[in-house]
């Protein structure tokens, strides 16, 4: 048995535990001297939790006792096991505020990301400077290369000026609606301006609220429209944050347009990063579009596998593609989010797939998905 297998059976025997069940975090390009960097990822897997009930549940989750994370170095790899279940994985692996996405497990709740040992250094040296200087007008420089791999980090803000309380005059630095103001109004108003203060408070705002009939057309449209403006203004998580809550599928495409028109291979793998955050079948959809082009392939690849089952349906089409890489790419996705549909699918693929190779990976994908079903009914 492989060293990879005996750590996913010894991690699946925490997360599955039937008395003391948990979800389970692999971090990779761990050494094991990031000694603050342990206790930081610890309160961020606990912080996450209870972020991502709040944002399901909207009320307050009250702490269990078994609400304690573990951990646990293995091959340059930190295993950190939160004994808590996460009534919505994807919700809860957003909230981890550090290092790249890789690939989210279901059946067996294991998240996988990867960061630099120097990006969880420099991430704890961070978290020691701004619980010293609570102050959100305070710049944070973005020139280190030790963050550029945690895409969740503090982003730079402009130095804030001064209220004008002069009168009624209304711009896009207003931290909160005027008297005569609806809420939703303000909030489009400055995340139409310029100011990236106010437009992250305004979408934050737009997080907590439920969206509605009469306005969900009408905040997605203005979102979508703003969306390139985000991206040259540094203001993209708080943006597709969100738009998580307030989307609709022609909206969504906006991220198609978005990601056609930029040339930088490295602002479209920033874009791609954050896109699972929308969790819908439609950004699955432009995700698919994007595997055809060599760049993106890798990005957009593990962005589906985040997303999960609800990718299933776009990867599945896929296997009917006319080009044998792009079917090679579907097994590969399908073997971390396949479902029993997949199953069938692949099995009807496989009768009448001509390549020896992609036969051999359809064979290889059923067999897979159907051992991580097998283990997730045990």
């Amino acid at each position: 048995m492989a060293p990879e297998t005996d750590l996913l059976s010894e991690i699946r025997k925490r997360t599955l535990d039937t008395e003391q069940p948990g979800v389970a975090v692999i971090v990779r390009g761990f050494n094991g001297n990031e000694t603050e960097a342990v206790s930081l990822l610890q309160k961020n897997m606990q912080s996450a939790y209870l972020n991502s009930t709040e944002q399901n549940d909207q009320t307050s989750p009250v702490p269990t006792e078994n609400g304690k994370v573990d951990f646990f170095s293995r091959d340059q790899q930190l295993i950190l096991i939160l004994h808590q279940v996460p009534k919505d994985l994807f919700a809860f692996a957003q909230k981890i505020n550090c290092g790249k996405m890789k690939e989210i497990d279901v059946q067996n709740r294991i998240i996988t990301i990867e960061v630099q040992p120097e990006a969880l250094n420099a991430l704890a040296l961070q978290q020691k400077s701004n619980s010293l200087t609570p102050d959100p007008s305070v710049k944070v420089s973005a020139n280190s290369s030790s963050l550029k791999n945690i895409p969740n980090s503090t982003t730079p803000k402009p130095e804030m000026k001064p209220k004008d309380t002069a009168g009624p005059k209304r711009n896009d630095r207003d931290l909160k609606p005027q008297p005569d103001e609806d809420t939703i109004d303000w909030a489009l108003r400055v995340i139409s301006g310029t100011s990236s203060f106010a437009h992250d408070t305004a979408c934050k705002k737009l997080v907590t609220m439920k969206p509605d009939t009469e306005n969900l057309a009408r905040v997605s449209t203005v979102l979508a429209e703003t969306l390139p403006a985000a991206k040259e203004g540094f203001r993209m998580k708080e943006h597709i944050n969100a738009m998580s809550v307030w989307y609709t599928d022609e909206a969504t495409f906006a991220f198609a347009n978005l990601l056609e028109e930029e040339n930088s291979a490295l602002v479209r793998e920033d874009i791609i990063q954050l896109m699972p955050t929308i969790h819908s079948e439609t950004m699955a959809e432009i995700l698919v579009g994007r595997l055809p082009n060599r760049a993106d392939m890798k990005d957009a690849r593990t962005a589906l596998k985040i997303m999960g089952s609800i990718a299933e349906k776009p990867v599945l089409r896929l296997l009917d593609d006319p080009d044998s890489s792009m079917r090679i790419q579907a097994c590969n996705i399908l073997q971390a989010i396949g479902t029993r549909e997949s199953i069938n699918a692949l099995k009807k693929r496989a009768e009448v797939e001509e390549s020896k190779v992609v036969k051999q990976q359809l064979t290889e994908t059923q067999a897979e998905i159907e051992k991580k079903l097998t283990a997730a009914d045990k």
